[in-house]
């Protein structure tokens, strides 16, 4: 667990800033009496999600990754009520395969 203070240091940001993001939600991370912290292994996205030109390449990731996520939800159910089973990784590797 990282402390405001080491999260600002590592992330080049003020220990005000980063309470305020703590705070609203914009990262995450936990409350324990008076002090907050974060999981260390958060810290990676967070500096990413913290650099504003990489923001909006995540965000469009995300929206991506939603849409297929969607889709992909869409056709186990089409295709469970049809009775058909598919292993999606199994037929992903045999498509990596015949490449």
């Amino acid at each position: 667990m990282l402390t405001v203070a080491e999260i600002a240091q590592r992330l080049a940001r003020s220990q005000e800033q980063i309470r305020r993001y703590l705070r609203e939600g914009k990262l995450r991370g936990q409350r324990i009496g008076n002090q907050w912290f974060m999981d260390a292994a958060d810290l990676p996205l967070t500096a990413a999600l913290l650099q504003p030109e990489r923001t909006k390449v995540l965000q469009e990731r995300w929206k991506l990754f939603q849409r297929v996520n969607r889709r992909r939800e869409k056709l186990r159910r089409r295709w469970e009520k049809m009775g058909i089973q598919v292993d999606v990784v199994k037929l992903l590797r045999e498509l990596r395969e015949e490449r």
